[in-house]
């Protein structure tokens, strides 16, 4: 069992991510995490996985998933640190079970935005209790490409591509509240898997914008084999873990070895 401090979250904040669908925790991961990740973060830039983005226009853009599976100190965030404890917490559930993890490094001077998405789409996952936990590694700002929220929009229960008609219509309506934040490192964005979100290539000459995001699922979250997720690279990743996920049928329990329950603790 971890014995890493597990932060109390409070009744606002979880009726924060209820109501908007996204909530700024501030301050919950220690320095000791995140020099560990940052470190992670430059070990995958030069030792990519088999389906990482690197794109260069500007600047750098560099993605992957699953790193867990490949490098011990992202396994040791995973297993160890609160995040587990976390969206247990705010998904108010008796157990969670991690999805995958997301690096997403914005190098100065990359331009290009990502446009408006929600998760659930990529999620071979039917159930309404999933959320994403989003850790800041350097200061994050608008300039850096801070993450923008639609206020309530997993209220709406649409999926959302980023090619889809509806972005485009929502990108320009002026009637929708938009959210973000000013954070700092070891701060943690929570948001729901239908919360509608965007942001900005990285304005700044100087500061990177490196972050890991962590997807969780709570009771009541099934197994949906759909096309069009990420199920469709799944076999590329190469890891052991990926075989037990071949063993679940529509509607099954997600609990796998490529989806553990890590809360609670064993």
């Amino acid at each position: 069992m971890s014995s890493a401090k597990i932060p109390k979250i409070t009744n606002q904040e979880i009726e924060a991510f209820e109501q908007d669908g996204v909530v700024c925790l501030r301050g919950l991961f220690e320095d000791v995490w995140l020099e560990r990740l940052r470190s992670a973060v430059d070990w995958n830039m030069t030792n990519p996985g088999p389906i990482a983005t690197n794109l260069t226009q500007g600047g750098r853009l560099h993605l992957d998933v699953f790193m867990w599976t490949r490098n011990s100190d992202f396994r040791a965030f995973v297993f160890e640190s609160p995040v587990a404890a976390i969206a247990a917490q705010i998904l108010k559930a008796e157990k969670v079970h991690f999805l995958f993890d997301h690096l997403l490094v914005k190098e100065p001077g990359y331009i290009k935005p990502i446009l408006w998405h929600n998760d659930h789409p990529d999620w071979p996952l039917q159930g309404w209790n999933m959320c994403s936990l989003w850790v800041a590694l350097d200061p994050v700002t608008k300039e850096t490409g801070g993450v923008q929220y639609i206020k309530g929009s997993h209220q709406w229960r649409k999926w959302l591509r980023q090619k889809d008609a509806l972005a485009e219509a929502v990108a320009h309506s002026a009637s929708l509240e938009l959210l973000s934040w000013n954070m700092a490192p070891g701060d943690c964005l929570v948001h729901h898997a239908l919360t509608i979100h965007a942001s900005s290539g990285n304005a700044s000459t100087s500061t990177r914008r490196r972050a890991l995001v962590t997807r969780w699922a709570g009771d009541g979250v099934t197994y949906d084999p759909r096309p069009d997720t990420f199920i469709t690279h799944i076999n590329k990743i190469g890891v052991k873990e990926v075989n037990s996920i071949h063993r679940l049928h529509a509607g099954d329990s997600i609990d796998c070895d490529l989806f553990p329950q890590l809360w609670p603790r064993a």
